[in-house]
């Protein structure tokens, strides 16, 4: 984001009886957001066999509101999640994922539909 003000030359404006304004009037600084939440997916061990299971940290790069089970799409994953925990500051989440027993798929994948996460600007 970044900051910028509106400034109003007044020497142009004249009042009633025809006087000229004098200066510049101007607004307070104002921001506009223009980053949106994305995220990054680690998973702990990327070579799981039958049994074990790995911490997923799902990390967004600021502080987002409503992230939750919803949001990931596990149809490529050959296993499934647990619950999700937020860190204080709503930026990492964690959740334990476990394999399919007996699934001896090379290519898994989880991914996540950001359409419904929004970051603190909304």
């Amino acid at each position: 984001s970044w900051a910028s003000a509106i400034y109003v030359n007044l020497a142009g404006v004249r009042n009633d009886a025809g006087n000229a304004g004098t200066y510049t009037a101007s607004s307070a600084y104002y921001t506009v957001d223009t980053v949106h939440p994305w995220a990054t997916i680690t998973l702990a061990d990327t070579a799981l066999t039958a049994g074990e299971t790995t911490p997923v940290t799902f990390r967004f790069n600021e502080p987002v509101n409503g992230f939750d089970a919803s949001d990931i799409n596990l149809s490529s994953a050959n296993g499934t999640l647990g619950p999700l925990t937020p860190n204080a500051n709503r930026t990492v989440w964690t959740a334990t994922f476990t394999p399919r027993v007996n699934d001896n798929s090379w290519a898994s994948a989880i991914y996540v539909n950001l359409a419904g996460v929004r970051d603190d600007a909304g």
